[in-house]
């Protein structure tokens, strides 16, 4: 049987007297009121259509606001960019001539919020305060193809009426911020993992740096695992990524993009590859300073939803 790529973004309901909420509820992942939720989802298909017809259609996306710092590391990032991506680039540039805005903008916009978030995780560790304004997420990619995500931010952020999903002739993906986010190709799938300067530092003055768009495009247009690994071989990334991928061969690997040790792909056991929002290293560190308890405090859980993923996997 072919195998197929499935690449989801997921939510867990874990009661089934759960209340109804509605989206924009800030829930905790495991309060017990929790429900997944998304009335809808726009799916446009741009099947049969060339490049210029979704260069148009992305350039009427919003876009996210973005700072001087992370506009100037965009600017940079672009030529990296074409590297990895061509034809994303250039429909980008499309998008962009349309909005009369330099390119680098729309790469600024899907950077910044990263870029914020690590902001203040590094503030609120720096600090020994808890890391509460976000939580993790988890990321699994098995050998029969399917790469997939629990999004363990709140429902305020991650789960509204608006999400865009793409289809193209070779890709699906999700549009965040007027750009390519991750998704599926006709070969690779792909999810994202933030894992954040405590796991290392941030690239956002690296001579190698793209932005993550341009690697969700590069892997979807991938045909393998493989292909793609060598496509980012030297890419660094505006702070710490994971980024967790499987193909239609039954390849798989948890990726990680840091500054200190380049591109790394791990593979936890054949049936498939695990990521939460920390490095190996950076988990060795923390527990050797803090019990396991204090250190999923601290740190939303990551080292616990590591050990539940390869439970998972194990079972």
């Amino acid at each position: 049987m072919k195998k197929t790529i499935i690449a989801l973004t997921l939510t867990a309901s874990f009661s089934v007297f759960a209340n109804i909420p509605v989206a924009g509820d800030d829930l905790p992942f495991f309060n017990a009121e929790r429900e997944a939720l998304q009335n809808g989802a726009i799916i446009k298909d741009m099947s049969g259509q060339d490049q210029a017809s979704l260069a148009q259609f992305m350039a009427k996306q919003p876009l996210g606001e973005f700072s001087e710092d992370v506009l100037k590391a965009a600017r940079h990032a672009v030529e990296n960019n074409r590297k990895i991506a061509p034809d994303y680039v250039a429909m980008m540039e499309a998008s962009a001539k349309i909005r009369g805005i330099d390119v680098a903008e729309l790469f600024a916009s899907v950077s910044q919020v990263d870029y914020s978030v690590n902001q203040a995780v590094k503030s609120s560790m720096q600090e020994k305060q808890e890391v509460e304004t976000i939580k993790g997420c988890t990321s699994i990619a098995f050998n029969n193809g399917i790469a997939g995500q629990t999004n363990d931010l709140s429902l305020a952020t991650s789960l509204t009426d608006h999400t865009t999903v793409v289809k193209t002739d070779d890709s699906i993906f999700v549009v965040a911020d007027g750009a390519h986010f991750q998704g599926m190709g006709k070969h690779v799938g792909i999810v994202i993992n933030f894992m954040g300067a405590p796991a290392g530092i941030d690239g956002i003055d690296n001579k190698n740096l793209v932005t993550v768009d341009a690697i969700f495009a590069a892997a979807t247009q991938a045909k393998s695992v493989d292909i793609f690994l060598n496509t980012i071989k030297d890419v660094r990334t505006i702070i710490p990524f994971n980024f967790t991928v499987a193909d239609d061969k039954g390849n798989h690997a948890a990726i990680e993009v840091t500054v200190e040790n380049g591109v790394k792909a791990i593979q936890y056991s054949e049936r498939g590859s695990v990521h939460a929002n920390h490095s190996a290293e950076f988990k060795q560190g923390f527990l050797a300073e803090h019990s396991a308890i204090d250190a999923n405090t601290a740190f939303f859980s990551t080292f616990a939803r590591e050990v539940a993923a390869e439970n998972f996997l194990d079972y």
